[in-house]
């Protein structure tokens, strides 16, 4: 027994000797695989981006556990090294596409690597004081440095990276500060893409009428998600703690700036025949006037409350944020009266052995929407990573 174990140990020995340097050649043959991609999407013509190659990379990465990290490797030194602007902005378009074509897993990979480091975009050698094609690189890259910090939920929407929650918030608190950051994050990111307009779009390369139109269909979704919260912050606006409120103020004369600058930013690439046809949303342009009015909604003496002993102030801090929270979950729910009749009395349960059959019109007179929802999951399937003829396809392919 004693010389069998032997032999099956140095069988099993010898094996895994021979399968480790396959395994090796076999993980060295992908990374090699990976930079001949990145070589061949980067090259100095003045072609947009080759697609193949990007689900190249999308799948080679995607089967090689660790990758990676040679890849924000090799995108970093693709940066560092070269002093093409060509090469320079293609590299920049490859890092936007596979940002917006790998999968959950993918994208959060990507910007561990950003966070950590591994991954850079630092074109300090890049002057924009030598054309435009220079300028729109500089704007560029600040743009995708900003970008790095959003997702793509799964609803197909633009959002930022969520910051960590506090463990001692209600949930109303940290669902008025979500709302706020991600309104703030947004003017951010809006600047930065305003900031991308090439100076002079009928002379602008290839590469870079390719960069900036992704740019522009990105800034569509971030507008329509910062609409959408501008209206929810005009409305609930008096009913916001001091600091959300303070906030909100804010991001409110912010907005007085910021939408007229971005409906004329979205006129001027209207007027371009390279991004002419696209569907532009419309830009709501909040006024001065607008914030005042929403800042006089606030409560009567708000602002000077009447002096209290420190007992009766207590209770009637008390009692108005019991109002204040019933008359959420009634806006919310629109179930306060209801629930509380519902769970006033006692039901019991019981099973019933009589087989229901429905037909097809109760089936349909039963189903119900969400609105708003419905909206948010319109084109989500267009940002699904599949898989066709044996290749990766990501989101960014049906675009």
């Amino acid at each position: 027994m004693k010389v069998k174990s032997k032999l099956l140990a140095a069988l099993s020995s010898l094996v895994d000797h021979a399968i480790a340097p396959r395994a090796a050649m076999a993980d060295r043959s992908i990374l090699t695989e990976i930079e001949a991609a990145i070589a061949r999407c980067t090259d100095k013509h003045d072609v947009t981006v080759n697609e193949e190659c990007v689900h190249e990379i999308l799948f080679r990465v995607s089967n090689a556990p660790g990758s990676i990290t040679f890849l924000s490797r090799r995108i970093s030194s693709r940066l560092d090294a070269t002093r093409d602007s060509t090469v320079a902005l293609k590299t920049l378009v490859l890092l936007h596409r596979l940002l917006r074509g790998g999968d959950r897993y993918f994208e959060q990979d990507l910007q561990n690597m950003w966070s950590c480091g591994e991954l850079r975009v630092d074109l300090s050698w890049c002057s924009a004081d030598k054309g435009h094609q220079n300028s729109f690189l500089r704007t560029y890259s600040l743009f995708l440095e900003e970008r790095l910090g959003w997702i793509i939920n799964q609803a197909g929407l633009l959002e930022p990276i969520r910051p960590p929650q506090s463990a001692f918030r209600s949930h109303k608190e940290e669902a008025a500060e979500w709302l706020l950051y991600r309104l703030s994050k947004s003017q951010i990111l809006l600047d930065r893409i305003m900031d991308c307009l090439p100076s002079n779009p009928s002379f602008s390369s290839q590469v870079m009428q390719s960069a900036f139109n992704i740019i522009l269909r990105e800034s569509f979704r971030v507008y329509d998600g910062f609409s959408d919260g501008m209206e929810i912050v005009a409305s609930s606006y008096p009913e916001l703690d001091k600091a959300p409120r303070s906030l909100a103020l804010d991001v409110l004369n912010k907005a007085v700036t910021q939408t007229p600058s971005l409906h004329d930013f979205y006129e001027n690439c209207k007027r371009s025949v390279c991004w002419k046809s696209l569907d532009y949303p419309h830009v709501r342009i909040i006024t001065a006037a607008e914030v005042s009015s929403i800042e006089q909604k606030l409560p009567a003496g708000y602002h000077c409350p009447p002096s209290t002993s420190s007992g009766d102030k207590e209770a009637t801090e008390t009692t108005k944020q019991h109002q204040q929270d019933a008359a959420v979950k009634e806006a919310v729910f629109g179930l306060h009266d209801a629930t509380s009749i519902l769970f006033s009395q006692k039901f019991e349960t019981t099973i019933s052995t009589v087989w229901v059959e429905f037909d097809e019109e109760d089936s349909q007179n039963s189903s119900f929407s969400l609105e708003g929802v419905d909206d948010c999951l319109t084109g989500a399937s267009d940002d699904v990573p599949t898989e066709v003829g044996g290749s990766w396809q990501g989101r960014e392919a049906t675009r």
